[in-house]
């Protein structure tokens, strides 16, 4: 299989457009004229694929003067584009598979269930999604929830709460292993987070509970995962300030 049977295949394209693809990533910003050269296909023939690659993201055009030239986005850029279509697939999945939700619009009250370690990562996308403040109150035992849903996702999932601009204050529950907790820390301005480190002999976390204005996530990681959502202000405002007496109690 060469290079653009390559592309065809893992990115779901059509031969055309994976040839128009890989001319202007190895050549680009590239005219039709030159794009037809390096792809070797026919003038007339550029222009489909070429659309296609721009309605879906992959390329884009700049004006200079009176000609238009095409660049395409950053392989990288189209792997990170892989993985979320992944968790967004997942989510559909975890959704079709929803066990229960208790609604009450009388007293602005919704809770929803979602089974399985789909279902952690589907309530984990809504609750990043519907945030509206730029600052989460967490208690997490992180072992037990990599365990579950992997360290691939976990990488993706701090990545989109950085780049939303959300800061997390987290509580963690450890133990003995300084290393794990040090390299946490270490990274934690990076991440935009800080972290106060109890240990889980003493303060032992078996469900991972996330607080933000009006919504909270309760995760369970143990036998039978599940993850409950839950939109209501009063709750959220209870968590938040259970939260802040250990931060006051224990941040240095």
């Amino acid at each position: 299989m060469n290079q653009v049977e390559k592309i065809s295949k893992a990115l779901h394209l059509s031969l055309y457009e994976a040839k128009v693809y890989l001319a202007i990533q190895q050549n680009g910003p590239l005219l039709v004229k030159t794009i037809s050269k390096y792809a070797d296909i026919p003038r007339t023939a550029v222009y489909a694929p070429l659309t296609s690659l721009i309605n879906r993201g992959f390329a884009s055009k700049t004006n200079f003067g009176k000609r238009t030239y095409y660049s395409v986005v950053d392989p990288e850029y189209l792997l990170g584009s892989i993985d979320e279509q992944k968790y967004l697939l997942e989510q559909v999945i975890a959704n079709l598979n929803k066990v229960d939700k208790i609604q009450s619009s009388k007293d602005n009250f919704e809770t929803t269930f979602y089974s399985g370690e789909h279902g952690i990562k589907t309530a984990g996308l809504i609750f990043l999604n519907d945030t509206k403040e730029k600052v989460w109150f967490s208690f997490e035992n992180l072992d037990l929830i990599a365990d579950k849903i992997g360290l691939e996702f976990e990488n993706f999932y701090i990545k989109e709460r950085i780049k939303r601009g959300i800061k997390s204050k987290m509580i963690l529950s450890f133990g003995n292993d300084s290393f794990v907790a040090n390299n946490i820390i270490k990274n934690d301005k990076d991440e935009m987070r800080e972290t106060v480190l109890l240990s889980k002999n003493q303060y032992p976390f078996q469900t991972t509970v996330v607080a933000t204005k009006g919504m909270a996530l309760i995760i369970n990681p143990n036998e039978n995962p599940f993850a409950v959502l839950i939109k209501n202000k009063y709750i959220a405002d209870t968590f938040i300030t259970i939260h802040r007496c250990l931060w006051e109690r224990f941040k240095i």
